[in-house]
């Protein structure tokens, strides 16, 4: 009986969405892949030297030379000045055009004379006009100035966006709250002291006084200590500190261990890292600070060191996802073709009322109860926050993924030649993470589909489902992507015209793993010019693990990533698929099972990773023509940026010798950010490691900063035309360093 009553229940209810969906359809927008005007700045004026801003707005000299943006220099202090002015075309007129500009190191970016913003190598916008006129014209100018490494010009766009929106991004701009305790500059420092310096009667007063802002000194793999004698002020920013718990944050390069009163508080493997210093402060009673300071590579320092208060540490949490949400409230309005012009007007204005408040609480308290109405009514009309990406496709299926700006439902309307006859439903709970997995389809067969989530539907696109059989393919290996999304989307762009079966990314996807909007920004919207017609499979890196270093498990790459898990002992981090006569093997070298402690990039005997390795490669033995292994860091490398980098010894020790027992076909890595190929040079000796029967493959160019020294010459890899140069750090010239990405064709 009772199950009668839920079966009705369960009809009624899916009928109900169905028709739901069904009406929404008469009236359904298609999201393009760049939902509004987008015209690229690509070729500017150029003055090396520099010069006043009103002179290289009026300067017509021979020394301005057209170039086109990407190009690097490496003499320090080098000013260049980029120039271009242009008028409104057709296409942005009518609209609030943004500008948006990436340089390395951070730049002034000005406009008709005056400076518009700072743009960095991430980011940079702001409105060059609300309510553009055709015709209208404007001058930009950049200067860009080389401090210390080197000088990029990377990319500048300008995106036509609704009218209103102008409004909404100067309303947002205005939401900095400041939340930012008391700097504590000034530091006792005495490089490669014992560690009898951590107990809080060792005296320091022979040591040398320096200032955060300015500390830097050299030894890679050495370390220094840092004293302090902290005496409490009544207050921070207005809040008591007596009897309060206390928050000290630091910068530290590379890692620090931090005592308080002679005992160890916190031993951090990342740069960034805080702690509760006290839980009761006593002003009568001062706080005795000793700081390891531990460098890995290049130089070390402590950077910023800040004390707050926990009352106001946690009003910094509120305010960090006060402005979270205003975040993605912009991405809405970045991602939905036509946005509610009332929505953008009433919510800007509303947020530039409630600035007008006395206290941050009060500020917080009307801005968010503005930003739950306004969602309210916005998931109404969804937005793709992330389109639709193809994962782990099978002979019988594959898997759609997506994300929504706001929960939503979703269905995937799929079918054969142009046709979309076949309808697959999300159950009835709206989220933001869609997946659905197609099944029942038929192998090496073509399908067209596309994603509706109520009015809104994803462009079609098309995939083919895995060959139940042996045929000729083509797939695409690259990686090393992150921090500059502009370049990324470049070499995306470029992947696309491959039209390969499959993407293979060798790892790095992103700056910072913990970086939540950066899976988003570095990965997921670059890659979406071929993400939607061909599956995708990442070989995570280390810079996905920043942030997670001490559970070892990465969330947002569970969350965003389906990989085939169909072997006995693999996992989303390490596992394995077959396309046609090929296996292809991924690794996880950082996902450390070391037993001893030495750190990662260990695939040892007696670990699970190593001996779910070994029955795969037995297997590719008996079944696969061609073996691939894909693991982000190499065993082998020459090349590397201000330090010197030779490849991963753990691996060469360890995994080398099996890889190269099974005559594996190629091993691709990134980590380098460079193309390196080797070729075999049969036979491989285990007990010298002289010799390899594999071809070893680096290709770390897919975005982010090239390097640009050579530091050995091995016989297993090589970046050719020029020698290692191991006893300095200069950089050998951009003509060896390019972006990159590898083509493997199997006919």
């Amino acid at each position: 009986m009772y199950k009668h009553r839920f079966l009705t229940f369960f009809v009624f209810a899916a009928a109900l969405f169905i028709a739901s969906t069904t009406a929404a359809q008469e009236k359904i927008i298609t999201q393009k892949i760049d939902p509004h005007p987008v015209v690229v700045l690509d070729f500017w004026q150029v003055h090396t030297g520099d010069l006043p801003i009103d002179k290289v707005m009026n300067d017509k000299s021979v020394k301005w030379v057209e170039e086109t943006v990407n190009h690097e220099w490496w003499e320090k202090n080098l000013v260049k000045w980029y120039k271009k002015t242009f008028s409104i075309q057709e296409e942005l007129a009518g609209k609030d055009v943004m500008l948006s500009v990436n340089t390395d190191p951070s730049s002034p970016v000005y406009v008709n004379g005056k400076k518009l913003f700072t743009a960095t190598q991430g980011s940079g916008e702001g409105v060059l006009t609300a309510n553009a006129e055709k015709g209208q014209k404007f001058t930009i100018a950049v200067r860009v100035k080389n401090y210390d490494y080197a000088g990029r010009f990377y990319h500048a766009e300008l995106t036509g966006m609704p009218a209103g929106y102008a409004d909404f991004f100067k309303a947002k701009s205005k939401i900095d709250i400041n939340i930012s305790g008391m700097p504590i500059k000034n530091w006792k420092r005495k490089l490669y002291a014992s560690d009898d310096a951590a107990k809080a009667d060792y005296d320091d007063s022979g040591w040398e006084t320096i200032n955060t802002d300015t500390d830097r000194w050299e030894g890679e793999g050495k370390h220094a200590w840092y004293r302090l004698l902290l005496n409490l002020p009544k207050e921070i920013n207005g809040f008591p500190v007596q009897g309060r718990a206390l928050r000290m944050s630091f910068y530290t390069d590379d890692r620090g261990v931090l005592y308080v009163n002679g005992v160890k508080k916190i031993k951090s493997t990342e740069k960034r890292f805080q702690t509760v210093i006290t839980t009761s402060a006593d002003l009568n009673k001062p706080l005795q600070l000793a700081l390891k300071v531990i460098n890995h590579g290049g130089p070390g320092s402590l950077g910023r060191v800040t004390l707050i208060t926990e009352d106001e540490y946690r009003l910094k949490d509120d305010v960090k996802n006060t402005q979270m949400r205003i975040e993605r409230l912009n991405r809405y309005f970045k991602s939905r073709p036509n946005p509610d012009s009332e929505v953008l007007r009433d919510v800007s204005q509303f947020m530039l009322t409630a600035l007008k408040n006395k206290t941050i609480p009060q500020q917080l308290e009307l801005i968010n109860n503005k930003l739950t109405e306004t969602e309210e009514k916005l998931k109404k009309a969804p937005a793709f926050l992330i389109p639709p990406y193809l994962q782990s496709a099978e002979t019988s299926g594959i898997t759609i993924m997506w994300e929504t700006v706001y929960p939503a439902y979703g269905v995937v309307e799929y079918g054969q030649n142009g046709q979309l006859s076949e309808k697959m439903y999300e159950d009835a709970i709206p989220k933001r993470v869609h997946c659905l997995t197609l099944v029942g389809l038929n192998a090496a067969q073509k399908y067209n589909y596309r994603v509706v989530c109520g009015d809104i539907a994803s462009p079609a696109a098309a995939f083919e489902t895995k060959p139940g059989k042996v045929r000729p393919f083509k797939f695409v290996v690259y990686g090393d992507n992150r921090s500059v999304p502009q370049m990324h989307a470049a070499v995306a762009r470029q992947i696309a015209e491959e039209k390969p079966d499959f993407v293979v990314n060798v790892g790095d996807v992103v700056g910072k793993g913990a970086n939540l909007p950066a899976w988003i920004d570095e990965y997921f919207l670059p890659i979406r010019y071929y993400s939607a017609d061909v599956p995708t499979y990442i070989s995570i890196g280390n810079h996905e693990y920043g942030g997670y270093w001490d559970i070892r498990t990465v969330p947002p790459f569970e969350k965003y990533v389906r990989h085939p898990v169909c072997s006995v002992g693999s996992n989303e981090y390490f596992f394995s698929f077959e396309f046609a006569n090929s296996r292809f093997i991924f690794l996880d070298p950082n996902k450390d099972e070391d037993p001893t402690g030495d750190g990662g990039n260990i695939i040892r005997p007696g670990t699970q990773q190593y001996d779910w390795l070994e029955q795969e490669l037995i297997k590719a033995d008996r079944e696969n023509t061609w073996t691939f292994v894909i693991l982000h860091e190499p065993p082998y490398s020459e090349c590397w940026s201000g330090s010197y980098y030779d490849g991963e010894a753990p691996l060469r020790k360890y995994l080398v010798p099996l890889l190269e027992k099974h005559d594996v076909t190629i091993v691709f890595s990134g980590h380098t950010h460079d193309y390196e190929r080797g070729l075999p040079h049969p036979p491989y000796d285990p007990k010298t490691g002289k010799g390899n029967n594999i071809t070893y493959v680096i290709t770390g160019g897919g975005g982010a900063r090239l390097d640009n020294h050579k530091y050995y010459e091995w016989e297993q890899i090589d970046l050719p035309d020029h020698k290692a140069s191991a006893d300095n750090d200069d950089y050998d010239g951009g003509k060896y360093y390019l972006y990159n990405y590898v083509v493997v064709e199997i006919d």
